[in-house]
């Protein structure tokens, strides 16, 4: 993680980004002592983050004829190193699983925010 200046507009901006801070150096900090309990090689954050970003999230959409678009998201297969780093961590390595959502066309007029109502 690098450390930089960061400008914030607002007293809550500068909170915001504090409690994020922490959070992703707790994460990372967790994450390293638990592979270092497990006996794992001595990995560092990078490297972590370079093995799971082999694991994307792919989402495709199509449109019916009468307008409704229908989305499908889901995440690849995990590596073998990705999937070494799950086991040791108890994670499951197909966290989203496979989603489906439905977005009718008369609901985007009323409001643009709704796009992720209807996921089951």
């Amino acid at each position: 993680m690098d450390i930089r200046p960061v400008y914030h507009k607002s007293d809550n901006g500068i909170k915001s980004h504090l409690n994020l801070a922490i959070l992703a150096y707790w994460v990372a900090s967790v994450t390293k002592y638990r592979l270092k309990l497990k006996k794992h090689e001595n990995v560092r954050w990078d490297e972590i983050m370079r093995i799971a970003s082999t694991q994307v999230v792919v989402t495709a959409k199509v449109e019916t004829v009468d307008g409704q678009v229908i989305s499908i998201r889901q995440s690849t297969e995990a590596e073998s190193k990705l999937s070494a780093i799950y086991d040791l961590l108890y994670i499951n390595p197909k966290p989203l699983g496979k989603r489906k959502s439905m977005l009718h066309p008369n609901q985007t007029s009323k409001n643009p925010d709704i796009g992720n109502q209807g996921v089951t």
